[in-house]
């Protein structure tokens, strides 16, 4: 194992996780959307001014010249979007404030991310509740569109939902049951509500850092847990400072595409509503390519070397530390009728 450790700390990217790193970031993205790709003088053109974590990559860009060029043809080069890669706007919360002050047009953003505008869509993130992408889908389908209604009454457009893989627990220690954690540093997320929630449950202490952070904590062992899924792993690199990972997982990494209206409201109703057609459109595709691509890095990261962790014999006390999460979240993160019929929909649909 630490033969194995030292190669991976000098290793660069495995040619597997340079094929699936893009995928890995239109999922991030939750739907597609076209970056800029030049110059369109047109006239009452628009530019939409999109920020993404998403770091920019010369296959990505090209990936992503196909929507722009299908919007193009849609409103007769009267849009087109300009992308701030890597987080360039800042994170996530800085992101947020800029949209409503007018600074950054649009966003791609985790359900952290999104609950800075609307934080209930945390319900779609809530442990110990959806296990199945079955589950995934019902909840986005019954839950969804009244999410929708209430990011649309804060101000923003939501052009689709997402999600980008199973999240597991990467350690460089094993972890099988939830008291290991105590023992560790764990990463919880700056604009972290729920993973926090899970920690004090446990009686352990998380340490806050920004995502941009984690790579570096990892490498300086200022953190030794991180919650992440396989694709983000692989593509962010993180693998190469980390041992183990948990089998199973809890959730799945859900996130979105939010326009301000004030920049919606620039548009005709035509050419606003082929933003929305378009991303409508490819959403299932990207949602297929992720959720297959999450599942072929989780393979490779074990044929790397980091070692997959049974935890189903310690099942019953991840439910239980689960529950009271949730039971912490009711009424503080999300409304308990709302959590409530969450967990319905996701009983109905296993």
């Amino acid at each position: 194992m630490h033969t194995g450790r030292q190669e991976r700390g000098r290793s660069r990217v495995p040619s597997m996780f340079r094929r699936s790193l893009p995928v890995f970031l239109l999922a991030l993205l939750a739907v597609a959307t076209p970056p800029d790709v030049g110059a369109q003088s047109t006239t009452q053109a628009h530019t939409m001014r999109m920020a993404s974590l998403v770091p920019r990559n010369p296959l990505m860009v090209r990936l992503m010249a196909r929507w722009n060029q299908q919007l193009g043809e849609a409103t007769e080069n009267r849009l087109r979007v300009r992308m701030y890669w890597g987080g360039s706007m800042g994170d996530e919360r800085t992101v947020v404030r800029k949209m409503r002050i007018g600074d950054v047009d649009a966003a791609s953003m985790t359900s952290a991310g999104l609950s800075l505008i609307y934080r209930p869509v945390l319900a779609l993130q809530a442990p110990g509740i959806i296990s199945t992408y079955r589950q995934v889908d019902a909840v986005r389908e019954q839950i969804g569109p009244e999410l929708k209604t209430a990011i649309e009454a804060e101000g923003f457009g939501l052009l689709g939902f997402g999600d980008s893989g199973r999240i597991r627990l990467f350690s460089t220690q094993p972890v099988r049951r939830p008291r290991d954690l105590r023992s560790m540093r764990p990463w919880v997320p700056r604009t972290d509500a729920i993973f926090g929630h899970f920690l004090s449950v446990v009686g352990a202490t998380g340490i806050p850092l920004s995502i941009g952070e984690v790579f570096g904590g990892l490498r300086t062992r200022m953190i030794d847990v991180a919650p992440g899924t396989a694709i983000a792993v692989a593509g962010l690199q993180w693998f190469t400072s980390v041992d183990y990972c948990t089998e199973q997982s809890d959730g799945f990494l859900v996130g979105g595409m939010v326009v301000r209206e004030g920049f919606l409201d620039q548009l005709t109703a035509e050419d606003r509503q082929a933003l929305f057609d378009i991303s409508a459109q490819n959403h299932q595709r990207t949602l297929r390519s992720a959720r297959l691509a999450d599942e072929r890095a989780f393979a490779a990261l074990q044929r790397h070397g980091i070692t997959a962790i049974d935890i189903s014999e310690h099942e019953d006390e991840w439910s239980e530390v689960a529950r009271q999460t949730r039971q912490r979240m009711s009424g503080r993160v999300v409304p308990p009728a709302l959590l409530q019929r969450v967990e319905r929909v996701a009983a109905a649909a296993l």
